[in-house]
């Protein structure tokens, strides 16, 4: 790596920051600099109203530490409550939220509906990641030292209900690209200009699939997991992706991990169980989230976690790098088999209810083999670090190389063996039906855009439960189907409108519910 044309590149690149900010500091460039320390900020625009709930918005931090009112960061999204990301240097900040109130692509200084002050100090926030800064939506106003900002050209993604503006992408996507995913080697903080949540996934979150998170290794990608992806049953099982930086500081990206997939903050998925499988150093970055279990039962509970060819035991080239580099990676420091990171990664057991499958990879095709045996990247020592196999249920060899065990047949047939045993909250005879489908019917805006989802998806399967046709499977649904069927007062939209669709649609209940009477009858 030390060698390649990227790295040289960025080299260069980094050399020009310190010089730059020799010359004319700021904190813009501060951020891009490997040497310096930066926070994750996250939050959320929390509105009263739905007065902007279909209106792009953005948010930016200002700084005055080099120069006055420096805009340091800037996302932009769409509507209220939903998640933003940040990444900024130390120093004092005023986060301003914007709306385009006059849909002109252009957020002026008097379209100013949310601000927020914000110091950032390691002192304060060791691990660097500044969780739940949330700013509240209110009236717009004018702050006369704000920038207007122009509205940037960004490819259309689908709109989510439960996800982040923008989360909602295919793997052909141009911010899977490999330029895209090697930025995020050498300069994490325009990285994360791309990918500022670090959270996607390949379609709307439905209730009865399990997630299966994936977590890229260092320079990698979603793209990486395709050829699992594609054997995956769809029916069955919901891909959501961990995209990071991949030359960040490991424990600060695995605190990133832990509050957007397992904190249940996010994304809180309740008694259904959750999937991880991650490649490379994202083995280790999930192994260390995993240290910061709470254990109060409040957390999403993963329940298989499959390891692949990750340097478990650390790297010793990371060692190499991080002596005789131009530029240091943060990720390299804490890759070094004498890392505080490693040395600390076992520090406590995995939680009970994690089933950890590792899986390492032996095949090493090179014509001249130096040193201990590996996979042609990691060596076999470091993969099966003594430690990590005591905690792990199993361990499977795959005669694969570093990237080719990604592909590699054998072990994609485990893979999947392994999820089977991963038991949905759902009944299998409720998955039955759940796989039939929803009603294809274009309804009218009366309706939620949360109601119309569920009756696209999930319409047969709930007339069946107000039906009385199969019961339900937990209290929640239990009380969603009574206000259905009359027994309590319905007082939540998703209540009210399913109510409203049966009246106005009998003729596709009735359908339903005589189709399921010839099934039972054959």
């Amino acid at each position: 790596m030390l060698m390649s044309c990227s790295y040289l590149k960025y080299s260069g690149i980094q050399k020009e920051y310190t010089k730059i900010q020799n010359a004319d500091p700021s904190q813009v460039n501060l951020k891009h600099m490997l040497d310096q320390q930066t926070f994750f900020i996250w939050g959320k625009s929390i509105a009263k109203s739905d007065n902007y709930s279909n209106v792009s918005m953005a948010v930016a931090a200002y700084s005055s530490k080099y120069k006055q009112h420096e805009r340091v960061g800037t996302m932009f999204f769409k509507g209220t409550g939903t998640h933003y990301g940040l990444n900024l240097p130390e120093g004092a900040y005023t986060l301003l939220i914007y709306a385009d109130i006059n849909r002109d692509r252009v957020f002026h200084q008097s379209e100013i509906v949310g601000m927020r002050e914000l110091v950032l100090d390691i002192a304060k926030y060791p691990e660097k990641t500044v969780k739940d800064v949330d700013i509240e939506i209110t009236a717009s106003s004018k702050v006369i030292w704000a920038e207007s900002i122009a509205m940037p050209d960004i490819i259309e993604t689908e709109q989510s209900l439960y996800y982040p503006t923008g989360t909602i992408r295919n793997l052909d996507d141009p911010i899977f690209d490999e330029n895209i995913s090697t930025m995020g080697m050498y300069d994490p903080a325009s990285f994360l200009e791309h990918a500022p949540t670090m959270f996607y996934a390949l379609q709307e979150d439905v209730a009865h699939k399990i997630p299966v998170i994936f977590v890229h290794g260092i320079g990698g990608s979603p793209r990486s997991f395709k050829p699992i992806i594609e054997s995956m049953d769809k029916d069955r099982y919901q891909a959501w992706f961990f995209y990071y930086p991949s030359g960040g500081d490991l424990d600060q990206l695995a605190d990133f991990f832990y509050n957007i997939f397992l904190s249940g903050i996010v994304i809180p998925k309740r008694d259904m169980p959750m999937i991880v499988v991650a490649h490379s150093m994202g083995g280790l970055i999930v192994r260390e989230a995993f240290n910061k279990y709470q254990r109060e039962g409040k957390e999403n509970k993963v329940e298989l976690f499959v390891s692949l060819a990750s340097p478990l035991g650390g790297h010793p080239s990371a060692a190499l790098g991080e002596k005789h580099g131009l530029i240091v990676l943060p990720s390299w420091k804490d890759l070094n088999p004498t890392s505080q990171f490693i040395k600390e990664l076992y520090r406590q057991p995995l939680p009970e209810i994690v089933n950890h499958q590792l899986f390492y990879a032996y095949g090493n095709s090179s014509m001249l083999k130096l040193g201990e045996n590996s996979d042609g990247v990691v060596p076999l020592s470091s993969q099966l670090r003594p430690e990590a196999q005591r905690q792990s249920h199993n361990q499977f060899g795959f005669n694969s190389s570093h990237i080719g065990i990604l592909e590699n047949k054998e072990m994609i047939l485990q893979l999947l063996e392994s999820m089977a045993g991963v038991k949905n909250i759902f009944p299998e005879s409720h998955m039955t039906l759940l796989v039939n489908g929803g009603f294809d019917v274009e309804l009218t805006d009366d309706y939620s855009p949360f109601s119309q989802h569920l009756i696209r998806y999930a319409g047969k399967y709930i007339v069946l439960l107000a039906k009385g046709v199969i019961m339900p499977i937990n209290p929640q649904q239990g009380r969603y189907i009574q206000a259905l069927q009359g027994k309590r007062v319905a007082t939540k939209n998703v209540e009210i409108e399913f109510i409203k669709f049966m009246r106005e649609y009998p003729e596709l209940v009735d359908r339903v519910l005589e189709e399921q009477s010839n099934k039972v009858l054959h």
